[in-house]
Order: structure tokens, then sequence, then C-alpha cells
């Protein structure tokens, strides 16, 4: 948050009004750099349990009602909203069509590197529906940014 803090007011004071950009990546970065805390460098160490079996999780809880996953997932969800909100501001200049690839790839590619890291260093589970459901509150995410960007554009 310090760095987030000094890098702002920095930016604030040498690029005055062309800011903007800088200070969304900043967000972004300091946002990656929260979730890959939580996800990843919080955690304790212990066993690492894989799901490679896509949409595993939906059959966890509707077949058997696991409250729990459900949680988890919707918490996997939420987690990337902001990424998308990010993202969707940092590349409003582009063609319609690399906004939403660029926003896929951003989401799928970060909750990799999560799973990686989270895998690499033993902690939690590793699977492939925390990608699948990263990547979809990225794009979450990103239709909010658009649709906040129309409803004020309009005014």
């Amino acid at each position: 948050m310090a760095f987030f803090c000094i890098g702002t007011i920095a930016l604030l004071t040498i690029f005055k009004r062309k800011s903007y950009n800088y200070i969304i990546w900043l967000l972004l970065f300091e946002y990656v750099f929260f979730v890959c805390g939580i996800t990843v460098f919080y955690r304790k160490t212990g066993l690492i349990k894989t799901y490679f079996s896509p949409f595993w999780s939906y059959v966890s809880i509707f077949r058997d009602g696991n409250r729990e996953i459900l949680f988890e997932t919707i918490l996997n969800v939420v987690l990337f909203v902001p990424v998308g909100l990010f993202w969707g501001v940092l590349s409003s200049k582009w063609p319609k069509k690399w906004q939403w690839i660029s926003t896929a790839i951003v989401g799928m590619t970060l909750s990799i590197a999560i799973e990686f890291l989270q895998y690499y260093f033993g902690k939690g589970c590793v699977e492939t529906d925390d990608v699948i459901h990263n990547t979809l509150g990225c794009l979450i995410g990103f239709v909010l940014w658009k649709g906040c960007y129309r409803l004020f554009n309009r005014a």
C-alpha cells in the first residue's frame, strides 16, 4: 500500500493530467499483488490438491450440495472483477474485438500464474475451475466497466 501511495503522489506531481493511465496501471499491479498475497503467500504450506477436471466444482455443488465449494466459486469470480474493471479502462482505446480478447487473455494468464505459484509453493488447491471462474470474473468486471462507461458518456 505504501508503494501505491508514494507512486500515486509522485505521478500526480510529475505528470499532472497525464497520470490517469499510470494510476490505473498502479492500481492494477497493486491489486494483482494483493490477490497473490491472499491466494498464495499468506496461506499455510501443506498438501497440494490438484483438480484438472473442468467443472468438477459444479458437480460437487449441485449433486452433493457443497456450500463451501459454492462460496469458493463465488469468491473466485468476484476476486477478478476489479482486474476486468482496470483492464477495461486501460484497453478503452483499442478496437472492441481486441478489448474482449485481451480481457479474457489477461484474466486467464493471471489466474494460471496464480495456480502455478500455488503449486510451486505448495499452497492451496490447483484446479482448472479456478482459472475458468477467475476469467469469468475478469470478463464480468469488463462488462461492468463498459456499462458504466456508456451510462456516464450519455449524460
